[in-house]
């Protein structure tokens, strides 16, 4: 067998033409290829790869294991426990561990600013280190998204830390909502109880308030509680209370239209309590307020983080959390009032009318 022809001038390596005339088996330009053509040889190769042609060998039609394409390995099993995703969970995910075992979605908004993810980034650090009172961490499926909402806690300029913990929240997809899972224990009877937590941004709620935009907000509905966050620092500055107030009651109304004839147990969460004492009058007004809504509502002050030497950080964060897994629906009525007509009590009458 000879190679490729070594005449520069010549287009044969091309063409497959002599431009010198010579037949191309014979050409002197074309070096042989040392025992290509020996069919001794041949031979011999073949019996050392046990038989196998070379086109064999190529192609892999022939190989152990069955035909070209087939997988290396095997495929796992059906009960070998894969992984869930890592990030937050979509509306389908929610919905499948809602259908699978009991769990508590808790509803969560509040204008930016408000500290909603900074009280679900407290939550998971007093966890981390076992100081939730009360309750032991037991699993999540969304470890990675809580590390990456808590990335930010854990950095800061040498001698300054931030005035804010927690970068502001933003969604990739901005009509979906994503949910955080926690599964807790609870220390006095050992009972365990699976949490499905939204983190959302700010924008969402105004939008709720401003042009009563609910598409995005519609899961709130299947919630056992609603946290409604509120800047505490607003409510106690003289300057800005009046128009926060406003804000806050005009979202307990959005939520009152929005819910229908639902009313999940609704905690007003008053945030940045280590830098001002949420207001006792104001309190007491938006209680009224959602009260008025048909809402059974309770007060729960938080700070997620502290720089206030007397009120350690994380304060209120594990109560907040007991008083969502502990409230529940307002019991019926035993034996409620109805109206009376003529004509309802139809056994009574029965003799009468036949």
């Amino acid at each position: 067998m000879r190679g490729p022809c070594q005449n520069s001038t010549c287009t044969f390596n091309a063409t497959r033409t002599c431009v010198l005339g010579h037949n191309s088996a014979d050409c002197e330009n074309r070096p042989l290829i040392d025992g290509e053509d020996d069919e001794d040889s041949e031979a011999d190769h073949t019996e050392e790869t046990g038989g196998e042609s070379d086109a064999v060998r190529e192609t892999g039609t022939e190989q152990e294991g069955g035909d070209v394409g087939a997988p290396v390995l095997a495929a796992p099993e059906d009960d070998v426990y894969h992984l869930p995703a890592s990030r937050t969970h979509g509306l389908p995910q929610v919905n499948a561990i809602m259908e699978s075992r009991p769990a508590c979605l808790i509803g969560i908004v509040g204008l930016a600013g408000a500290g909603k993810t900074a009280a679900l980034v407290s939550a998971y650090l007093l966890l981390s280190k076992g100081s939730f009172a009360g309750y032991s961490y037991a699993d999540s499926d969304t470890l990675r998204a809580f590390e990456e909402i808590a990335r930010a806690s854990r950095t800061w300029q040498k001698g300054a830390p931030p005035e804010q913990i927690t970068v502001h929240t933003t969604l990739s997809n901005d009509r979906e909502a994503g949910f955080l899972h926690l599964r807790l224990r609870r220390d006095a009877d050992q009972r365990i109880f699976d949490l499905l937590l939204p983190d959302l941004p700010g924008e969402w709620s105004r939008a709720l308030i401003d042009r009563n935009d609910t598409d995005r907000l519609e899961f709130i509905k299947s919630s056992s509680v609603i946290w409604l966050m509120v800047d505490g620092r607003q409510f106690a500055n003289p300057n800005r209370v009046s128009h926060a107030r406003y804000r806050a009651q005009l979202l307990i109304e959005r939520l009152a239209d929005m819910l229908g004839d639902s009313r999940p147990h609704l905690l007003i969460v008053p945030t940045w309590q280590d830098k001002a004492a949420f207001p006792m009058e104001e309190a007491t007004t938006l209680l009224a307020c959602a009260r008025n809504f048909g809402f059974e509502v309770e007060l729960a002050p938080i700070a997620s983080f502290s720089w206030n030497e007397t009120m350690d950080p994380g304060y209120g964060v594990a109560e907040l959390f007991d008083k969502s897994l502990t409230a529940g629906p307002p019991p019926p009525q035993f034996w409620p009032e109805t109206d009376r007509s003529p004509g309802d009590r139809k056994l009574a009458s029965y003799r009468r009318d036949a």
